[in-house]
């Protein structure tokens, strides 16, 4: 599992992210099964090549997203800001769940922009 978070200047929290990998992915991708880590590990692993790893792997993946908006109500953030959600799925070419990451943003105070290339 994987946890990012991106926080304001000010540091409220704008965004964060929960990354799970499949035991696929780490058989397969040898740069992400060097990043296993114990409980005890405090630094965030740097994840901005994965998607280059799996294509050096020989994986062809695969991204499916769906986009939300979150039940409104007393409990999306502080002070009632709109939020979004991303849950992201990335198979590969066989069909084996390589990635699931779950994405929640301020709908107001961020951008969210993905770009993907092979």
């Amino acid at each position: 599992m994987h946890r990012h978070r991106v926080l304001a200047p000010r540091g409220p929290e704008l965004q964060r992210a929960v990354s799970w990998f499949s035991r696929v992915a780490l058989d397969e991708i040898p740069q992400l099964a060097r990043y296993r880590r114990s409980r005890s590990c405090v630094h965030q692993p740097d994840l901005r090549l994965l998607y280059h790893w799996m294509h050096q792997a020989g994986l062809r993946a695969t991204h499916r997203e769906s986009v939300r908006v979150p039940p409104g109500g007393p409990g999306p953030t502080a002070g009632g800001t709109a939020r979004l959600s991303v849950h992201r799925v990335v198979s590969d070419q066989h069909g084996h769940v390589l990635e699931v990451t779950d994405i929640d943003f301020s709908a107001q105070e961020a951008a969210w922009t993905y770009e993907y290339s092979l």
